[in-house]
This record gives structure tokens, C-alpha cells and sequence, in this order.
């Protein structure tokens, strides 16, 4: 009896150091709320110019999200065309703008909204349609991703950004028909950039004479590479003997001109505004050419909304301006995408390509 006491006594004994083990254990759970709240602009439209450069332009706000216990989320603006968020790649284009930890708010000066839109692709001086989006993610303690869904709230703003120039390789014009002649100018209109860095260089010029001479300068003065007749009428020779390149005019024509292959072409256009509104004539809304300015510009245009129209530079469309697949105003042929006009009125448009390629931009006001 004594022994098996003993062992009922050990027993026992062991069941009360266990019990006296256990604690009172709770469970944190992780509520998702649903969405974002509060989230909120201090302006629906913005006019960007270099007047508010150094002005805060636009502020956005929004209200911490709550997980249900003590949590700090990470948030994430969103910053896109309407046409790139849809589909199986949507918002595959925004520029994302993360937010320091804990912020509940995020303001731009002028300029740097500007870059920001500048990198979308915007068309500068146009009132242009965006959209925000403000991502919230909650990570666990030790950092790696929670499986609590990112959640999302959008708003949609108007924007009208100006051009910031984009700095490309050039040629400068220097010709018998500059004032002074002969003198290389790095001006609008009498530039030629290559995008692409690659030895190939486009712009537009205005040929005012009936004959043209003229040579293609890598510097703003005569100790640089150059370019003259390479003794034909599309070819370029870079020896300092060659003769003058000549275009007959007078006329405004896009030209390309390769260093490498050392070639040139001259392209003839006078710019008109073709679309649904006027049967897409070629004759009905013509622009007209400001030496001054190097510009193109027709006034009293009667645009219709949810009318297509396009930038039309010969009777042939063989070259138009236009819009890409993500809006971006772009240079093509008679199947380059349209514009689409929002509200019905008269306008006054403008084209200007006198800052070579890479710099093209047109306005409606």
C-alpha cells in the first residue's frame, strides 16, 4: 500500500506543476476594413506654369487605417493615365511615390508635381484627365508581408502640365538665310535633336527663300564637326571642303539627317486640322505659320465633344501628329490615334515643332 501511495502521491504532484505552467493566452486578430477612408485633394484641377513653381500646388490626405489593434501601414500613392488602369497590366505605367512611414498626407511645390506628370507623358498646356490611387499595406512585427489584401482608394484629378524640355544631342543651323548668316544659333526653329543619341537628328525648319543654303553644326561655332553636300541631294559629307547643303523653297519641311550613314531628306508639309467636325478635310481648317514664333495656329476652330480630329501635314496623311496607345502626343502617319475633343466650343489651336524631336507639343485654349 505504502508504494503504490508513493506513486499516486508523484502523480499528483505532477499534474499540479503543469497545471501551474499554463497561462492565459490571446489571440490578436487582424480585421480588414475595407478601403481607405478619408481620402481627399486639396484641388480637383491644377494649372502648373513656372509662375507656381515654388508654390505648394496640390495636397493630398487620408485617415490611418485600422486593423482592429495598434498597427503602423505603409502607404503608397499611385500616380496614372485613366487608360493605363485597367485590364491584366493596370497600373503597370504609374509613377509610385512611396510615403514616409506613419504620413498621412503627401503636398508637391509646383515643379516637382510637374516632373511627376512630365514622366506620364502628358501633353503640356492641355487640361489632361489623371488618376490617384492610394495603396495601404500592413506588414506583420517582423516585417515580411502580411496576407491582409492591400487595400485602395482612387481619385481622379484634371491636370494641365507645362514642357519641360528634354536636353538631346543637336545639330545647329547656320545658312545664308539666318540673320546673322552663317552664324550657328541655338534658338527655336533652327534645330535639329536626336533622341535616341544615336547619330540620327529630326526637327522642323521654315525654308523662306527660293534657294536655301546651308551646313549642319555640331557646336555653336566653327571649331566643331559639321556637315555639308556630300554631292547629292540626300547625302552629307562632314569634310571641311564640302560644299553647302541647299533646299529649295520657299516651304517648311521635316528633316532627318544621319551623321553615321551621312544622308539627309527633306520632308515638305504645311500643317492643317482634320477630323470628324469638318469631314476630315484637308483644306477646310488651315494653320497658319508664325516666323516669329515658329509656330503653326489656327483660330475660330469649331470643336464638337466626342469628336475625333488629328494634326494633318500633307493631303496624303503620309505625316500627322497625334496620340499613342497611352495618350501621348506623337508623331505618324494617317492611322496615328486621334484626339477626342471633351466640350464642345471654339478654340484657338497651336502646333509648335521648333525644338527639334523629343520637344513637339501642340495646345487648345
Amino acid at each position: 500500500m505504502k508504494k503504490i501511495f508513493s506513486a499516486l502521491f508523484i502523480t499528483g504532484s505532477l499534474v499540479m506543476v503543469l497545471a501551474g505552467c499554463q497561462k492565459n493566452m490571446t489571440n490578436t486578430v487582424l480585421n480588414s476594413p475595407g478601403t481607405v477612408t478619408g481620402f481627399t485633394v486639396s484641388a480637383n484641377s491644377v494649372a502648373l506654369s513656372s509662375a507656381n513653381d515654388s508654390q505648394t500646388v496640390v495636397k493630398f490626405n487620408w485617415q490611418a487605417v485600422n486593423y482592429g489593434y495598434s498597427s503602423i501601414a505603409s502607404y503608397t500613392l499611385l500616380v496614372d493615365q485613366p487608360s493605363d488602369t485597367s485590364g491584366a497590366a493596370a497600373w503597370g505605367n504609374a509613377v509610385k511615390v512611396p510615403i514616409q512611414t506613419g504620413g498621412l498626407s503627401q503636398s508637391w511645390l509646383g515643379t516637382d508635381f510637374n516632373h511627376l506628370l512630365n514622366q506620364l507623358g502628358l501633353t503640356p498646356g492641355v487640361p489632361t484627365p489623371i488618376v490617384i490611387r492610394l495603396k495601404a499595406d500592413v506588414n506583420q512585427s517582423t516585417g515580411a508581408a502580411s496576407t491582409v489584401p492591400t487595400l485602395h482608394s482612387d481619385l481622379a484629378m484634371t491636370v494641365t502640365a507645362y514642357k519641360i524640355l528634354l536636353i538631346y544631342p543637336k545639330l545647329y543651323v547656320a545658312g545664308d538665310f539666318l540673320v546673322p548668316n552663317w552664324t550657328q544659333i541655338d534658338q527655336p526653329g533652327w534645330v535639329l535633336s536626336s533622341v535616341k543619341s544615336d547619330g540620327s537628328y529630326e526637327g522642323f525648319l521654315n525654308f523662306p527663300n527660293a534657294g536655301n543654303n546651308f551646313k549642319l553644326c555640331t557646336q555653336l561655332a566653327w571649331n566643331g564637326a559639321y556637315y555639308g553636300w556630300g554631292g547629292t541631294a540626300t547625302t552629307l559629307s562632314g569634310a571641311s571642303s564640302a560644299g553647302n547643303c541647299y533646299s529649295a523653297g520657299p516651304g517648311y519641311s521635316k528633316v532627318v539627317a544621319d551623321v553615321n550613314a551621312l544622308t539627309i531628306s527633306y520632308t515638305p508639309t504645311s500643317w492643317v486640322i482634320a477630323g470628324d467636325f469638318n469631314n476630315w478635310s484637308v483644306t477646310a481648317n488651315k494653320m497658319t505659320f508664325n516666323a516669329t514664333t515658329n509656330q503653326w495656329t489656327a483660330t475660330g476652330v469649331n470643336l464638337v465633344a466626342g469628336k475625333m480630329w488629328k494634326f494633318v501635314g500633307d493631303a496624303a496623311y503620309n505625316t500627322c501628329f497625334g496620340l499613342d496607345a497611352k495618350g501621348n502626343f506623337v508623331e505618324g502617319n494617317g492611322s496615328v490615334a486621334n484626339f477626342t475633343t471633351a466640350t464642345t466650343g471654339t478654340y484657338t489651336v497651336t502646333l509648335d515643332l521648333s525644338q527639334g524631336n523629343g520637344n513637339y507639343t501642340y495646345s487648345v485654349k
